[in-house]
């Protein structure tokens, strides 16, 4: 037996009572298979049943009303029960369509049935009361954006109305009711990712220029003596531009065209330790005396030689 065959049995009386109202909304969910289900009975009878599948349990159920009832899930083998002292009840609980209530077809839509073709031993069958009738009977289903509902439709005579994301079932004393509706599902877009946490803005470098008597106040650059290069700018290639590949960023380069290998000061101009006009990285003769002539390679020039 299925949740959707949901019994009501009157236990004050055996004859029927006036004033019966069912009304039944599942609420689809995007998956198009799971569902929060509302049931409602109300009518003049001080006492009723009301049966779920097995399947459904006690802690499953999220509202109850009213809060006085009693749980029963050991008198039968294929339905727990709740019964009410009261003239009426409502229940919410989650559930989801079995494989033999929901079919996919080539296409991919959904149908569902609500009744699977059983009766019970007094001959009634998918939504019943007893003893009578429902009186008044609505069957809703609430779906989501990403499903569209294609064809619905009920053994019994009733009033159909479609409605933005919901369609509902409306009938007069009516009872054994069953349902189909098919459906399609959408795929559902993921969620946008979350906005990424601010981060605080890096402090700017401040550059402070080493200084020494006479140069003026601290973190200004001593001014540039005559003959001294002026220093380039790196054209926009970044802080970390190196064009003559000396080991000094183009921004602090105040020698930009030093020879590929020359070794280089802190400011990028070669050096030349024995002052004979050949940078230390490639004279071959590092200790040659100051004015002697040399050639290309930073050495002596043999006097012997024309």
């Amino acid at each position: 037996m299925r949740h959707i065959l949901l019994t009501l049995l009157l236990l004050s009386c055996l004859q029927a009572l006036a004033g019966v109202q069912s009304e039944t909304v599942f609420f689809l969910q995007p998956d198009g298979r799971h569902y929060l289900l509302e049931r409602s009975i109300h009518s003049d009878s001080p006492t009723h049943r009301f049966h779920v599948n097995k399947n459904v349990q006690l802690e499953d159920i999220r509202h109850i009303s009213p809060a006085r009832f009693e749980w029963d899930e050991q008198s039968d083998d294929q339905v727990n029960s709740l019964q009410f002292e009261a003239g009426g009840f409502t229940l919410i609980y989650p559930g989801s369509f079995a494989e033999d209530e929901l079919k996919q077809d080539a296409q991919g839509d959904y149908h569902y049935r609500s009744w699977d073709g059983t009766r019970n031993h007094q001959g009634l069958y998918g939504y019943w009361y007893s003893p009578g009738q429902f009186d008044q009977f609505t069957y809703t289903w609430i779906v989501p954006d990403n499903i569209e509902l294609l064809r619905y439709r009920s053994n019994q005579r009733g009033t159909w109305t479609r409605r933005p994301n919901a369609v509902s079932f409306y009938a007069e004393q009516v009872n054994n009711l069953t349902f189909e509706i098919s459906y399609r599902v959408s795929p559902t877009s993921p969620p946008p990712p979350p906005d990424p946490e601010p981060t605080a803005a890096p402090a700017a470098a401040t550059r402070v220029a080493a200084s020494s008597p006479g140069d003026g106040a601290a973190g200004k650059p001593p001014p540039l003596q005559p003959g001294t290069p002026v220093r380039r700018t790196n054209n926009g290639r970044g802080r970390n531009a190196d064009s003559d590949r000396d080991g000094t960023p183009d921004p602090d380069d105040l020698c930009p065209d030093t020879p590929a290998g020359s070794k280089v000061d802190q400011v990028g101009c070669p050096l030349d330790s024995d002052h004979d006009g050949i940078p230390d990285g490639v004279d071959r003769c590092l200790a040659t005396a100051e004015e002697t002539p040399v050639d290309t390679h930073g050495c002596e020039l043999d006097p012997a030689r024309p």
